[in-house]
This record gives C-alpha cells, sequence and structure tokens, in this order.
C-alpha cells in the first residue's frame, strides 16, 4: 500500500494540486495530511475546499485551525508571538472561509490513531500537552529529540508537521515522517515538499521524500492583486522573496 503524506499547506492550493497529481500518478490509495491547512497562503477557501474532495483522506488539526476554531490572541505580546498584523492576516482568513469548510476543519481531531498492514501509526501537528498546546518546539530535531518529543513506544509510524523542515528518522522499529511544509517553499522557490509511505503486508516500510515543482508565480500574483494583512512579510519568510524584490 502506499500513503500520501503532506502537511503545512497554508492555502497553497496550487502546490496541493500538484502534489495530488503526483500522488494519483503513484497510485497513492490514502492520503494522511499533518494539519495547517490554512494560514498564510492566499487561497483558503479553495484549499479547504480541494481537501474536502480527497476520499480516504486521514487528516489531523494544526495549529492554525486552532486560531480560527478556538480563538487566537487579541493583544500583543502573547504566548504566541503572534503580532497585531499576523492577528490581521488571520481575520482576513477566517472571512473567507465558507460556513462548509469551517465545518470541515471542525471535524479535524488533534490526533488520528490507525493501523495498516500490522503497524500502528500517529498523526498529529506536533508533539502537545494534556490542554492541547504544542510544547517542546526542537528545530531540526536529533534522533534522541524525537524519542523524547514522541515517546509512546507502541507507534511504528508518527507523522507530523509543524515546523516547515523536512525530517524522516528511521530508529530500531519506529518511523518518524516530518514530510516538510507542501504550501511554503522559502528557499526552494517553486517546490513543493511531501512524502510517500509504502507498507507491505509482510511488515516492510520505506519512506520516498517527493519534490513537485509548481507554477509559484501564480501564488505570488494572488497575494500581490489581494494584498491581505502581513502580506509582505509573507512574501519574504514563507516564499524566499527578498525586501528588494517586495
Amino acid at each position: 500500500m502506499k500513503i500520501g503524506i503532506l502537511t503545512d499547506i497554508h492555502n497553497n492550493v496550487i502546490a496541493l494540486d500538484a502534489v495530488l497529481q503526483e500522488f494519483e500518478r503513484q497510485s497513492c490509495e490514502k492520503i494522511v495530511c499533518a494539519g495547517d491547512i490554512i494560514g498564510i497562503g492566499p487561497n483558503p477557501e479553495e484549499t479547504v475546499q480541494k481537501m474536502i474532495s480527497i476520499p480516504n483522506l486521514i487528516a489531523v488539526r494544526g495549529n492554525h485551525e486552532k486560531y480560527l476554531l478556538e480563538g487566537m490572541p487579541s493583544e500583543y505580546p502573547n504566548d504566541e508571538g503572534m503580532d497585531y498584523d499576523e492577528m490581521e492576516h488571520h481575520k482576513w482568513e477566517h472571512q473567507c472561509l465558507s460556513p462548509s469548510s469551517v465545518e470541515f476543519l471542525r471535524g479535524l481531531p488533534y490526533r488520528v490513531d490507525f493501523h495498516e498492514c500490522g503497524k500502528k501509526i500517529s498523526v498529529m501537528h506536533y508533539c502537545m500537552n494534556e490542554k492541547n498546546q504544542y510544547v517542546h518546539y526542537t528545530p531540526n530535531p536529533t534522533e534522541t529529540d524525537l524519542l523524547e518529543l514522541f515517546p509512546e513506544m507502541d507507534q511504528d509510524v508518527v507523522i507530523y508537521g509543524h515546523d516547515h523542515a523536512r525530517k524522516i528518522c528511521h530508529h530500531q522499529d519506529r518511523w518518524f515522517i516530518n514530510s516538510g511544509s507542501l504550501g511554503c517553499p522559502a528557499s526552494d522557490k517553486n517546490i513543493a515538499r511531501a512524502a510517500i509511505l509504502e507498507m507491505e503486508e509482510n511488515g516492510h516500510i520505506a519512506v520516498n521524500s517527493i519534490e513537485v515543482a509548481y507554477d509559484v508565480a501564480k501564488v505570488i500574483e494572488r497575494i500581490d492583486s489581494i494584498r491581505y494583512p502581513a502580506y509582505r512579510e509573507i512574501k519574504k519568510f514563507f516564499y524566499g522573496i527578498s525586501e528588494a524584490h517586495i
């Protein structure tokens, strides 16, 4: 069985389309999303509706869905490190979402556990505490870091996201998979990142990273045409466009 893995789509429906086409080409039977479908990019409604259309989708709630469904800071400073421009950005995108999109996102759990080919797979956006707060954020985690972040030894595969950086680690009989942000290319410019998990009934597991080129210029054009709150900072930090080109 092949399972397509993606995370941190961030309202980039053009990149999402490109990856879904690749998953179809490679005959993926299921698709797993580790959260942050919304936030940052220019097409919130189109992105969520595309996700709704995916058959056999397994998806969880990320921090950007949490801002929509459970509220976000209203004053600065705050525990999220969110400034006022970012707050206005979230207000803008939330207003773009239809009732059916909001209801879909509301139905996403924080975590999903399921079994495939005799293996337990856990999907979550990141390590959380009992209050559903993201904790122990660790950029570029080592193998030791991952074992501390996800200590439950009965998991054969842990799929997560949040930090946008690809990390695929195999430790003894456990796999930790962060396919990297699909929708925020940063220095990769026009690359949508994802992964494919291959599982066999005999217990064999393989994970392949994939990089799909797409027309990022169309995404930037859309951002420039809307000029939504914080768009300049978003272009710089999440699309790798220097200030000289903003």
